[in-house]
């Protein structure tokens, strides 16, 4: 299934939101970037062999089917701070765990989850430290973190904007990749870093948790 019908699936009729608008934009070579982001996550998800899943800033759960559908067979919890986004992905993936919640206060207890999956949410926080130590915090073993890979992203969206093509994606954070590795190695040592088109990822190993000099 495409991303855009993952989008789609049980849609609240006149639902709308600039998350949701990102993953159902009708172009093709925009949604061939898009399953190629998908898959890099995938294969680092799979690498961990994680059977327990925190999505933070799931929005409409529309990564969680992406990832089920690539292979993922384990349980998949998310929160986001949109009540309307919960609703869609209670709606739509009712076989997951989905909560109201925000990045800086996890509704989860210390260390309940194998993965704290992160999907394009950091780079609109005002406080990404606080909210990288919370989600540290309620994972065990694993973190895996994308934002916009800069200066890529920021050129692309000016020019998106001029053309009337995109908007104004709200970002607070603009990380480079050294940046953005640097912030990363707050939480742990960072095993894998990756890039696709206008994305990073990073795969950041949390244990133990008193974290000593960053490697």
């Amino acid at each position: 299934m495409s991303v855009i019908e993952h989008a789609r699936k049980a849609r609240p009729e006149g639902y709308t939101s600039d998350n949701h608008r990102k993953w159902e934009f009708n172009n093709s070579l925009y949604q061939k970037h898009l399953e190629l982001y998908l898959d890099h996550m995938y294969k680092l998800l799979a690498f961990t062999g994680a059977k327990n899943v925190l999505d933070a800033g799931c929005g409409e759960g529309i990564v969680y089917r992406a990832m089920q559908e690539r292979g993922y067979k384990g349980k998949w919890t998310g929160f986001d701070f949109s009540d309307e986004a919960i609703k869609f992905a209670k709606i739509a993936s009712p076989e997951a765990d989905w909560h109201v919640g925000s990045a800086y206060e996890a509704p989860f207890k210390d260390e309940q989850f194998d993965v704290v999956f992160c999907s394009q949410v950091l780079e609109h926080l005002p406080g990404p430290e606080k909210a990288l130590s919370e989600l540290d915090r309620v994972a065990e073993h694993w973190l895996l973190i994308s934002v916009p890979y800069e200066p890529v992203f920021r050129t692309l969206t000016w020019f998106s904007i001029k053309l009337g093509l995109g908007q104004d994606p709200g970002h607070c954070n603009h990380w480079r990749p050294a940046q953005f590795r640097s912030f990363l190695r707050k939480a742990g040592k960072l095993h894998a870093w990756e890039r696709t088109t206008i994305y990073q990822i990073g795969l950041v190993d949390v244990r133990p948790k008193h974290h000593s000099t960053p490697v």
